[in-house]
C-alpha cells in the first residue's frame, strides 16, 4: 500500500469536519427543547452552532490549511506499508470499535449530566417537572453502543477470519502477525 502523508492528513481533516458537523446537528433539537421562553438562549445557541458548521464546511473545503500547519508544505513523503488487506481490515474494525466505545462514553456522560440537571430542577425549582423519557432512552442507546464498540474492538480478529472464510478461502491467516520480509539491501 502506497500513499502520501499529505493525502492521509487531508482525509483525516475531512473526517474530523464531518464528525464536527454531525456532533453539532445532533445537539440541534436540544436547543429548542431547552428554550428559556424568550428566545435569547436559542438564538445564541443557533449562532454558535452556525459558526461551528461554517468551520466544519471550511475544513471540508480547504483541509490543506491544517495539513500545511502540520507538515509545512505538500511534500511528497510516501508512506509505504507491507501489511495485507486482512490486516488493514483488522485495523479498521478495531479502530471503529474503539471509536464507538469512546464516543458512546462521551454521549453517556453528556446525557447523564442532563439527567442530573433535570433532577436538580425537579428537586429544587419545579416540582411538577419530570426527567424526559428520551434522556433515559439515550442512556440505554449509548450503553448498548459502548458494549458493541468494545465487542467490535476486542473481536475484530475473529470477524476478519469470518469475512475471510465468507470470501471463499479455506482457512484464515493470523491477522496480527505480519508476513516475514527479507532485506535484499543488506
Amino acid at each position: 500500500m502506497k500513499t502520501t502523508l499529505y493525502t492521509v492528513l487531508c482525509v483525516a481533516v475531512r473526517l474530523g469536519a464531518v464528525l464536527l458537523a454531525v456532533g453539532v446537528l445532533e445537539r440541534l433539537p436540544e436547543v429548542f427543547l431547552n428554550n428559556d421562553g424568550n428566545g435569547r438562549f436559542a438564538l445564541s445557541a443557533l449562532l454558535l452552532m452556525g459558526a461551528v458548521l461554517l468551520l466544519a464546511l471550511a475544513l471540508w473545503l480547504w483541509p490543506k490549511i491544517l495539513v500545511w500547519w502540520a507538515i509545512g508544505s505538500p511534500r511528497q513523503e510516501f508512506l509505504e506499508s507491507s501489511i495485507t488487506a486482512d490486516q488493514v481490515h483488522y485495523i479498521a474494525l478495531s479502530v471503529t470499535g474503539v471509536w464507538l466505545f469512546i464516543s458512546s462514553l462521551g454521549g453517556f456522560i453528556g446525557h447523564g449530566v442532563s439527567i442530573l440537571i433535570y433532577a436538580h430542577r425537579l428537586a429544587y425549582e419545579d416540582q411538577l417537572a419530570r426527567i424526559p423519557d428520551t434522556e433515559w432512552h439515550w442512556l440505554v442507546q449509548y450503553a448498548a453502543m459502548a458494549v458493541a464498540g468494545a465487542g467490535l474492538a476486542l473481536g475484530a480478529r475473529g470477524l476478519v477470519g469470518v469475512f475471510y472464510r465468507l470470501r471463499g478461502y479455506s482457512a484464515a491467516k493470523t491477522v496480527a502477525v505480519p508476513e516475514e520480509t527479507s532485506d535484499k539491501g543488506d
